[in-house]
């Protein structure tokens, strides 16, 4: 028997995957049946955030453009459970996540004033990728290429800019210091996972 396949009859790390992810999207999916109104009601708006809808921090970051937008950031769940199986098998992975969302809300609201709506998980899914590959990147050479490839795309998009037939598809402008934010709080998350515990 595989462990993969032993791991899912006795309910271990593999299960634990694969419940996250189906709660990450169907959350996801959910939200975006209720579209427009769902994403009106949930997005980063800033004007409401300054007013005290302090929840829209979070909430619009499950809250998507379209539906090729919400899939394209679903897929990018799928990336991260592939390659960091054993980060999203911990329950800390929910507290680690929140931390990065939270982290991207507030970069927007403090870093970028002149920014009114925002609405994408891509902010979280830069963070957990430096999160989960930066610890390793020095010993696996797998790890250490995900690192150069996020940095490499970060870097692409803050000197160039973000790729309008991607703003194309996902109906909307694709707002790359969220990913910046995301992949700041990712790092921070590897060097001091304890601080984060206590």
């Amino acid at each position: 028997m595989s462990p993969a396949r032993h791991a899912l009859e006795r309910g271990g790390p593999l299960r634990r995957v694969i419940r996250t992810l189906i709660v990450w999207i169907a959350v996801l999916l959910a939200l975006q049946v209720g579209a427009p109104e769902s994403t009106l009601a949930l997005r980063y708006d800033r004007a409401a955030i300054v007013d005290g809808a302090v929840w829209r921090l979070l909430t619009g970051q499950l809250v998507h453009l379209s539906w090729a937008h919400c899939l394209l950031n679903a897929g990018g769940l799928l990336v991260c459970a592939a390659l960091f199986p054993d980060r999203f098998a911990r329950r800390w992975f929910w507290v680690e996540a929140l931390a990065i969302a939270v982290g991207v809300g507030l970069g927007l609201l403090w870093l970028d004033p002149q920014l009114a709506y925002y609405a994408g998980l891509s902010g979280v899914i830069y963070g957990v990728l430096i999160r989960g590959a930066l610890p390793s990147a020095g010993r696996d050479w797998r790890m250490a290429i995900v690192l150069l490839l996020v940095v490499g795309r970060l870097a692409w998009q803050l000197w160039v800019g973000p790729d309008a037939a991607e703003e194309t598809m996902i109906g909307g402008n694709i707002i790359v210091h969220a990913h910046v934010y995301g992949a700041v709080m990712g790092m921070v998350l590897s060097c001091c996972p304890q601080a984060l515990r206590r």
